[in-house]
C-alpha cells in the first residue's frame, strides 16, 4: 500500500512539473530586444499606473520621486515659519546656488508669502 502511494505521489509529481515546463514563459534574457522593449513598457505602465491610483488614494508608493518631494515640501514648510532646522535649509540651498547668492534668501520669502507652496501636504484624497 505504501507503494502504491509513493508511486502516485511521484506520478502526481511528474505531471505537475511537465504541466509547470510546458506553460513557463520566456525569461527576460531570452526575449528578443523587440520583445523586452514591449515588456518593459508594459511593466512601466503598470507601475505609473499603480502609483497613480496609490497617489489618488492619498498614500503614495515611496518611489525615489514621491520622497524627494515629501523632502522639499518639508524643507519649503520650515522655512515658511523659521522652524527648526530652517537655517540647514538656508545653508543647502546656498550651497545648491552658490553660484547666486540671492536664491536662499528668495525661496525664503517666497516660502513665507506662500508663493512656494508645497506640493504634497495638505492634499486630499478625491
Amino acid at each position: 500500500m505504501k507503494t502504491e502511494r509513493k508511486d502516485i505521489d511521484a506520478t502526481n509529481l511528474m505531471n505537475l512539473y511537465r504541466a509547470l515546463v510546458a506553460t513557463e514563459g520566456k525569461g527576460i534574457a531570452d526575449m528578443s530586444p523587440e520583445e523586452r522593449r514591449a515588456y518593459n513598457r508594459e511593466a512601466k505602465r503598470r507601475s505609473l499606473t499603480r502609483q497613480r491610483q496609490a497617489a489618488q488614494a492619498g498614500t503614495p508608493e515611496p518611489t525615489t520621486a514621491a520622497i524627494r518631494g515629501a523632502l522639499a515640501d518639508a524643507a519649503i514648510a520650515i522655512l515658511a515659519v523659521h522652524g527648526p532646522g530652517a537655517d540647514e535649509v538656508m545653508r543647502i540651498l546656498g550651497q545648491a546656488f552658490s553660484g547666486r547668492p540671492g536664491v536662499p534668501g528668495m525661496v525664503r520669502v517666497m516660502a513665507r508669502s506662500g508663493k512656494l507652496r508645497p506640493k504634497m501636504f495638505g492634499k486630499k484624497a478625491p
